[in-house]
This record gives C-alpha cells, sequence and structure tokens, in this order.
C-alpha cells in the first residue's frame, strides 16, 4: 500500500515536472502543504476546464452570430428604405406626369372649344352674307 501510494506521488511529480518543462513560462514553485492530486482529479479538473473553454467559445460564437443577424437585419431594412423612397420618387413623377398629361387634355379641350366657336360664328356670317346677297 506504501509503495502504491509513494509511485502514486513519483508519477504526479513526474507529471508536474513535463508539464512544467513543455510550457514557455517556468510554474510557480509548488506549495508544499498541497495535497498532490490524483489522476481522478485531475481528469475532473480538465474535463472541467475543457467544458469551461467549450461553454466561453459557445457563447462567444453566439455573440458573434447574433451581431451579424442584428447587421444584417439592419442593411435590410436600410435597403427595404431606400426600395419604398424610390417607390414614391417614381410614383411622385408618375404623378407628375398624369397632371401634365390632363393639363394638355383640358389645354386642347379648351382649343378645340374655341375653334368650334370660331366655326360657329364663321357659319353664321356666312348664312348672314348669304340672306344679305338674296
Amino acid at each position: 500500500m506504501k509503495n502504491l501510494l509513494f509511485g502514486a506521488a513519483l508519477l504526479a511529480a513526474l507529471a508536474t515536472t513535463a508539464v512544467a518543462s513543455a510550457q514557455t513560462t517556468p510554474m510557480p514553485a509548488p506549495d508544499p502543504t498541497a495535497v498532490p492530486l490524483t489522476p481522478e482529479q485531475q481528469a475532473q479538473r480538465a474535463t472541467d476546464a475543457k467544458a469551461a473553454y467549450e461553454a466561453q467559445k459557445q457563447q462567444s460564437s453566439n455573440s458573434d452570430q447574433a451581431a451579424r443577424d442584428t447587421r444584417n437585419q439592419l442593411k435590410a431594412n436600410a435597403n427595404q428604405q431606400a426600395d419604398l423612397k424610390q417607390q414614391l420618387r417614381d410614383q411622385r413623377t408618375q404623378e407628375k406626369a398624369q397632371k401634365a398629361q390632363l393639363k394638355e387634355q383640358r389645354t386642347a379641350a379648351a382649343e378645340a372649344k374655341k375653334q368650334e366657336r370660331v366655326a360657329r360664328d364663321m357659319a353664321k356670317a356666312e348664312k348672314k352674307r348669304a340672306k344679305e346677297m338674296k
């Protein structure tokens, strides 16, 4: 039993030394009062750290996606507003053209009425002249 505990402690010390030498920054000196972690505890810490990392990564991804969605929605709204403004300009242009066409029709009708009146007056004058000649 003592050999097993001693072997586990030696294995933990070797693992700690290997991890410390693999890092680019030196590890702080281990606390001599700290109890070495068992492999299960180390595995649990690694699992917890990985889960925390994944959760943070997912949250960051969700935040980025929300920002993209908002930006796309704003662009879509701006495009829709620009389209509506263009439709309004086109509608106003059509209304102006219709108004000008109506004005031309009224002017043409008034001119036709004047010509009709002149023709009637000429017909009356011709009729009167013809009576006078009799």
